[in-house]
């Protein structure tokens, strides 16, 4: 009788082998017999499930896309479910809101493969248009995620921002940090990257919007001019 093999899962070691090859000589070193090869698969068998060799660029990228999304979404949810529980305090919000945003950079083994795949991909997209597409529509979506971080912790009255303005630099100071780890991963550690963040965030909770804090000088200059007026007379 046949082996029946579930096409997704099929697809899915395809794309792992593709990572490993990736992660270790580059884009330029991931053929269709190479990724077979690493899968333990013949190359006929790649074809069936994934075409052409740009058909599985484009999915193993939007599948480490997909695959990040899904891990960052399971911790978003559970720190919800715990700001939501109301049993935390500013502090403890605020570490927790950092351990969120950890996800995103590479602090151990497994999300450092994760990031160096993502790196190569990224450099791969700026001259491939299909790959292109695909981080453009990643990027669009975590940089709706973190405003989505953002917005949850501001309406809880722990920060006080312009969300789009802090969303993009937010955004701006994990991918610097994701690229500077995986490229001199001994000049930036998992402990250095978590205070960079730490820091980030203590720094935004004592932001107020610029709109708000005219509004409170104008209040308080009217204030001072009141007790001057009162004081002359």
């Amino acid at each position: 009788m046949p082996k029946i093999v579930d096409p997704q899962q099929r697809r899915a070691e395809i794309a792992d082998a593709l990572f490993a090859v990736l992660r270790e000589g580059g884009v330029s070193k991931i053929t269709l017999a190479g990724v077979a090869e690493r899968a333990g698969l013949a190359i006929g068998s790649v074809r069936h499930f994934l075409g052409t060799h740009e058909e599985m660029m484009v999915f193993a990228f939007d599948t480490i896309s997909e695959r990040f999304r899904d891990r960052v979404l399971s911790r978003a949810r559970a720190l919800r479910a715990d700001l939501d529980g109301g049993g935390l305090g500013p502090e403890a919000r605020l570490g927790a809101t950092a351990d969120l945003l950890c996800e995103f950079l590479p602090m151990d083994g497994a999300r450092r493969d994760e990031a160096v795949v993502w790196v190569e991909f990224e450099v791969a997209a700026r001259t491939d248009p299909r790959l292109a597409e695909t981080s453009t529509r990643a990027a669009a979506r975590t940089a709706h995620l973190i405003g989505t971080i953002l917005e949850s912790i501001r309406a809880r009255g722990d920060l006080g921002l312009d969300l789009a303005l802090e969303a993009a630099r937010l955004s701006a100071l994990l991918d610097g940090l994701t690229l500077r780890s995986v490229l001199h991963p001994d000049l930036l550690g998992p402990d250095v990257m978590r205070r960079v963040v730490v820091e980030h965030l203590e720094a935004l909770r004592g932001m107020r919007p610029a709109r708000a804090r005219d509004d409170r000088d104008s209040a308080d200059g009217s204030s001072v001019r009141g007790e001057h007026s009162a004081s002359a007379t």
